[in-house]
C-alpha cells in the first residue's frame, strides 16, 4: 500500500473507531421505567415506541418504600421513574434525581397554574420533577344509600366521620378509611385547627380523642374500597378522589344503576401528586425526555386521564377528559379550592414515629 494510501486508511480509521460510542450511543433505543400498574393508558407505551422506536421496559413497583430504596441505593438501572411529592423531595435532597434541563421539557407552560404553585412549594424537588396525576383525599359516597339513613346529610363535611353521632348512622352500611397513616392524621388535625403534620404530644393526643371516637364505626381499613362501594358493603369512603370514578365504572359495567359522589371537605383536605424524574445515573436521560414531553401532550394526557379515574397535570387535556371527572368540582378543582388543600410534607422520622403509634392505637383498638 503506498505511504500516503496507508496515512488516509489510519485516519479514516480513527475518525470512525473515534465516532463509534457516539453512534452507538445514539442507537441505544431503550427505555427503563418504573412507574405503579395500570398508571397509563392502554396504548401509552405502544404509541410512544411506534412514534420514537424507542423501546419501553416497563416495570411495576409495589410501594413508595420499594422505590425510595432502589433510588437511595443507586444504580437502579432505571431512566425515569414516577415518585409521589414527598418521595421526590427526600430523592432530590439525598442527590439521587437528575436536576432537569427545562430546555428540553416542551410542556411545562400547560400544567396547572394551582398545581405549579404546589410544585414549587417543593424546595428540592420542583428542579427534578414534572408533575403527572393528582388527586386529593376525601369522601366518596353512595348517594341513594346516605339520603336514606340522612336526607339531609353533610356530605361536605368530616362531620361526617370525625362527629360520632353522625358517623353512627352510617355504620349499618358501612365505612372504611384509607389505610394511610400520614394523610389520616393530616386531615384530622386540619379538622381540629391544629397542624397537620405536627407530631407534637397536645396535638396527637387531640387527633387520637377525634379518632377513638370514631373507631366503633369503622368497617374497613383500606386504599382500594370500588368492590365493596359496588357491592354495596360500603356507603362511606375516607379515600382518593379516583375512588368514586372508579367506583361509578365498575357499577356500570357491573350493569349497575349506583350513583356515586365525590366530595373535597369545607373543612380542608390534603392533596399529593405523582411526578416524573430522571435518576441521577440513569444511561438514557434522552430517552427519558423523550417519554416524558410525549405524555404530557394534551391528546395523551387526556388518554391517561380517562384510563385512571385521576386528573392528570396538564390543563390543556381537561377538554378531552370524561365529564363524570371534569364535570365535578371537587376531582378536577376550582382554582379557589386548592386554597384549602394540604400538600405533601417531608417530615422528620421522629416526627413519623409519633404518628405511627398514635395511628397504630388507633387501628388496632378493640372495638365492642
Amino acid at each position: 500500500m503506498h505511504a500516503t494510501s496507508k496515512i488516509l486508511f489510519c485516519s479514516l480509521a480513527l475518525a470512525v473507531s473515534a465516532a463509534m460510542p457516539v453512534a452507538q450511543a445514539a442507537e441505544d433505543k431503550t427505555l427503563h421505567l418504573f412507574n405503579w400498574a395500570d398508571y397509563f393508558a392502554e396504548d401509552t407505551i405502544a404509541k410512544f415506541t411506534a412514534e420514537t422506536g424507542i423501546k419501553v421496559t416497563y416495570d411495576v413497583m409495589d410501594s413508595s418504600e420499594t422505590l425510595e430504596a432502589k433510588m437511595m441505593s443507586g444504580h437502579s438501572g432505571y431512566d425515569l421513574i414516577f415518585p409521589g411529592d414527598t418521595v421526590s423531595e427526600r430523592l432530590m435532597r439525598a442527590g439521587a434525581l437528575k436536576e432537569l434541563d427545562k430546555t428540553q421539557l416542551t410542556h411545562l407552560a400547560d400544567i396547572e397554574p394551582g398545581l405549579q404553585k404546589l410544585h414549587a412549594n417543593y424546595v428540592h424537588a420542583n428542579k427534578a420533577t414534572v408533575p403527572y396525576t393528582w388527586g386529593t383525599i376525601g369522601l366518596t359516597y353512595n348517594v341513594d344509600m346516605i339520603n336514606k339513613r340522612m336526607a339531609d346529610a353533610p356530605v361536605n363535611s368530616l362531620d361526617m366521620l370525625f362527629k360520632p353521632e353522625l358517623a353512627a348512622k352510617f355504620k349499618d352500611c358501612g365505612i372504611s378509611i384509607i389505610d394511610s397513616p400520614d394523610e389520616v392524621l393530616a386531615v384530622v388535625l386540619n379538622y381540629l385547627g391544629r397542624p397537620a403534620r405536627s407530631g407534637e404530644p397536645e396535638d396527637l393526643k387531640a387527633a387520637e380523642e377525634v379518632l377513638m371516637k370514631m373507631r366503633p364505626f369503622v368497617t374497613k381499613f383500606q386504599s382500594q374500597p370500588t368492590t365493596q362501594l359496588v357491592n354495596g358493603d360500603l356507603c362511606l369512603s375516607l379515600g382518593y378522589s379516583g375512588d368514586m370514578t372508579q367506583s361509578q365504572r365498575a357499577a356500570a359495567s357491573a350493569g349497575k344503576k349506583i350513583n356515586f359522589a365525590y366530595r373535597i371537605p369545607k373543612e380542608g383536605s390534603t392533596v399529593w401528586m405523582d411526578t416524573m424524574a430522571i435518576p441521577v445515573d440513569a444511561k438514557n436521560p434522552a430517552n427519558a425526555y423523550a417519554f416524558i414531553n410525549f405524555v404530557m401532550r394534551p391528546e395523551n394526557m387526556a388518554a391517561i386521564s380517562n384510563f385512571t379515574g385521576y386528573p392528570t397535570s396538564n390543563a390543556k387535556a381537561r377538554a378531552n377528559v370524561d365529564p363524570l371527572m371534569t364535570g365535578n368540582p371537587d376531582i378536577y378543582v376550582a382554582e379557589e379550592t386548592y386554597g384549602r388543600l394540604i400538600q405533601g410534607q417531608d417530615i422528620p422520622q421522629k416526627t413519623m414515629r409519633a404518628r405511627m403509634r398514635t395511628w397504630t392505637k388507633f387501628k388496632t383498638a378493640k372495638v365492642n
